[in-house]
């Protein structure tokens, strides 16, 4: 009987452990059934690592200035939130769609950028010429050399903060593209500025022109030199854009002899002139300064570093600065029309 029950015992332990065995097996067959996508070309996948991978684009690790290779270390006053060298364009554009210290940069000047472009492409064809059909082919360039120069400085800024983590030698590349769209700006924004201020003095115009070329020309030169292409020489770089932009005081002066105050006033609409002005020199001091992170360092990592404030009040010149020249326009074609 002893041995009976041991028998009996045994098998019954036995059956138990079998059945538990075959509990886990059906329990793990069906959470990999539930894990387990299949497909459409048949492979399977978990969907684990479906929802990671699909995340990873929005949550890519950020480094902090020390983990930066030395290139990259621009800004010891922004301590957290980079985007690492990549090596690699497809993971530069995934750093859009994640958030970032170069987030507010890119933004703040690609969605300018597009709408610059779309305002050169309907908005003297749809709005101004319908409204005044004395729009000669002169008003339609000079109008469209300041939106099309506003659109290349943004979109090259954009690119610029997007793309220069790919490496030191495209991080060059692209600072270079930066520093000449500023350029761009300030040169097509006098230029067109300057064609409605001076329309009945055609002498004074083209002095003006060849002298912001040149000035440009110049300026060019220097902010793109290898040399000037590091950390040390910002405030240099910010004083060139900032006397370049200064040199509009010269045409200035000269509509102040001979057109009187409020000659100029109406010419240029002043008002803006001086408001876009304003937020250039600003931008530019802060710039250079790097005002706020170097009063409190790691508190403007993401938001509200001087370069990204720069890049606003950037976008609020251009925009005065347009307001000026469509003003402009108008009172030269109503001046027509009476």
């Amino acid at each position: 009987m002893s041995g009976l029950t041991k028998i009996t015992s045994t098998s019954t332990i036995g059956s138990t452990k079998s059945t538990t065995t075959v509990t886990k097996r059906t329990v793990n067959l069906n959470r990999t059934r539930t894990n387990t996508i299949t497909s459409s070309n048949g492979t399977s996948r978990s969907t684990s690592q479906v929802r990671s991978r699909s995340s990873s684009i929005f949550s890519r690790k950020l480094y902090s200035f020390q983990d930066l290779p030395f290139w990259q270390q621009d800004n010891d006053k922004i301590l957290t939130g980079y985007v690492r060298e990549t090596n690699s364009f497809s993971k530069c554009i995934q750093s859009l769609f994640y958030f970032n210290n170069e987030s507010v940069n890119i933004y703040s000047h690609l969605i300018p950028s597009i709408a610059y472009l779309f305002l050169s492409l309907f908005l003297i064809d749809t709005f101004l010429i319908p409204r005044f059909p004395t729009t000669s082919t002169s008003d339609y360039v000079f109008i469209n050399v300041f939106l099309i120069g506003a659109f290349f400085c943004m979109l090259c800024s954009g690119c610029f903060h997007c793309l220069k983590q790919h490496s030191e030698k495209y991080s060059n590349f692209w600072s270079k593209l930066d520093y000449l769209g500023i350029i761009i700006l300030i040169a097509c924004s006098m230029i067109s500025l300057v064609y409605f201020g001076y329309f009945d003095h055609l002498a004074y115009f083209k002095f003006f022109v060849g002298l912001t070329c040149t000035l440009a020309i110049l300026c060019s030169m220097v902010v793109m030199h290898e040399k000037f292409n590091v950390a040390k020489y910002r405030p240099l770089r910010a004083g060139f854009f900032a006397t370049f932009g200064l040199s509009g005081i010269i045409p200035l002066a000269t509509g102040f002899y001979i057109f009187g105050f409020h000659g100029v006033i109406k010419r240029i609409n002043l008002t803006f002139v001086i408001w876009e002005a304003l937020f250039y020199i600003v931008g530019a001091t802060l710039y250079g300064l790097r005002i706020p992170e170097s009063i409190l360092p790691g508190r403007f990592d993401l938001i509200g570093s001087s370069h990204q404030v720069f890049h606003c009040l950037v976008v609020a010149g251009s925009v005065c600065h347009l307001k000026a020249v469509i003003e402009s326009y108008r009172l030269v074609h109503s001046n027509f029309k009476n």
